[in-house]
């Protein structure tokens, strides 16, 4: 008889093991939950890590038992996890402050019958933050208004074209020739009547 008790005793053993693993196989799923979604092992007041939102669902279905009449549910009942998002603050773009070099000092020359043209044109520029040495007339006759720089100064060259992307009146950007009257360093501003 004590062979038959042990023999019926050893399958007894095998599931009580086997629940107490499957028992202790949920007791670390749960804890490792615990440890992964809900710990705060980051300092107090400190933003929560981004991540996506998780979508989880059981395993397997869950059916309902019964007479062969009931119905059996096969569609899951999925469980949400959120967690926050944090943006990055937004980026500011401010404009460059002009460089020197684009706000060179310029000479502003009248070259039209409009009387104080050249003045008027001055005071505009000197509106936009650029410096005028000296304003006048020249006696020659362009057909366009144009700005002038010093050959081979690549500064003056780059303070030539952003005045004249500032003032759309000015319809040209061209290196000094000899023909124009000596002013001072800088660029030269030539206004006929379009301007």
């Amino acid at each position: 008889m004590d062979g038959l008790r042990s023999t019926l005793a050893a399958p007894g053993r095998a599931r009580l093991i086997g629940a107490l693993v499957a028992l202790l196989g949920v007791v670390l799923l749960v804890v490792g939950v615990v440890a992964l979604g809900g710990g705060d092992s980051g300092p107090s007041g400190a933003a929560p890590a981004p991540s996506p939102s998780v979508v989880t669902s059981p395993a397997s279905p869950s059916r309902s038992t019964g007479s062969p009449s009931a119905s059996t549910s096969t569609s899951p009942r999925p469980t949400t996890v959120s967690r926050t998002t944090v943006a990055p603050p937004p980026r500011t773009t401010a404009a460059p402050p002009p460089t020197s070099a684009a706000r060179a000092p310029l000479t502003v020359l009248n070259n039209s019958t409009i009387n104080g043209l050249a003045d008027r044109a001055a005071g505009e520029v000197q509106n936009r933050g650029w410096q005028v040495a000296q304003v006048g007339n020249f006696a020659g006759r362009l057909p366009a208004t144009t700005v002038y720089y010093t050959p081979g100064d690549a500064a003056g060259q780059s303070a030539a074209n952003e005045l004249a992307r500032e003032f759309p009146q000015i319809d040209q950007v061209l290196p000094r020739y000899a023909g124009l009257p000596p002013t001072p360093a800088g660029i030269v501003l030539v206004v006929t009547k379009d301007w």
